[in-house]
């Protein structure tokens, strides 16, 4: 009996030992997890927004500071278009020319009426006894179909479309035999010979800060080269670019750029401190 007991006793001690070793294999100690420690870190290469100087940007593009959209008052068949795109012209060139056949019919038909009409006052002229009244009633007619003369003589004037400004064709939009209504832009030029900038979408938040006067400088993307300004214009009122509200600032340029070309992009900077 003593002997069973003391097999039993080993028994359990052994199975205890074997416990505790399993309990042991298992703690051994576990790899610590690393921490991530964000460092605030700059680069010194790139310059905060305010360094030299307070500044607004926007996208900008160029034009001439000098051109016009040329259109006809009336309505007319084309016979002659006396340009092309790029052509140079001079203040007073003739461009397109309008058919004048009935135009200057009603010239023809407005002479003869004054004439008729002065013809008239010379008759009641030589009666004795015509009244003031009937004299003053004649003249009032001669004065009445000059003013009909005058119109006549004036839209025939109007079928000759004509440059008032120097410079180049940018776009003919018209040609031979069409017909042209009132307000259809046909002819724009522009004078290349001094060009400035636009911006397109200068915010509404820049723009109290903006003044006359103040220093730009524009990067002209098409040239890679920088250019300086001063602006010259801002508009009055605003316009809207994909439901933002934008103002036109004009952008004069301290010295000409003869690769520069209308239409041509630019980001500009203006120097606002102060």
């Amino acid at each position: 009996m003593k002997h069973y007991r003391w097999l039993l006793l080993l028994l359990l001690t052994a199975l205890f030992m074997l416990t505790l070793t399993a309990c042991g294999g298992g703690s051994s100690s576990a790899e610590p997890i690393p921490t991530l420690v964000l460092a605030d870190i700059q680069n010194s290469d790139e310059p905060s927004s305010n360094a030299g100087g307070a500044t607004v940007t926007a996208s900008a593009v160029a034009l001439p500071a000098n051109s016009v959209n040329l259109s006809f008052p009336l309505t007319g068949s084309v016979v002659d278009v006396a340009i092309k795109d790029g052509d140079r012209v001079s203040a007073g060139d003739v461009l397109v020319q309008l058919d004048t056949a009935i135009l200057q019919a009603k010239v023809l038909e407005a002479e003869a009426n004054k004439k008729a009409a002065e013809t008239q006052v010379n008759y009641l002229r030589r009666i004795t006894n015509t009244s003031t009244e009937d004299i003053q009633a004649a003249e009032a007619e001669v004065a009445r179909q000059q003013a009909i003369l005058d119109a006549a003589l004036e839209n025939l004037s109007l079928a000759t479309l004509t440059t008032p400004i120097s410079g180049t064709i940018a776009s003919v939009d018209i040609s031979l035999g069409e017909t042209v209504t009132p307000g259809l832009i046909v002819v724009i030029i522009g004078d290349m010979s001094e060009m400035q900038l636009e911006t397109t979408d200068l915010s509404e938040r820049d723009i109290p800060d903006v003044r006359i006067g103040q220093s730009v400088s524009a990067y002209i993307d098409a040239l890679g080269q920088e250019v300086s300004g001063k602006i010259s214009y801002i508009a009055p009122q605003a316009s809207t670019l994909g439901g933002d509200v934008v103002y036109a600032v004009t952008i004069t340029l301290d010295e000409k750029v003869p690769e520069l070309r209308w239409g041509m992009s630019a980001e500009v900077k203006i120097n606002v401190e102060g």
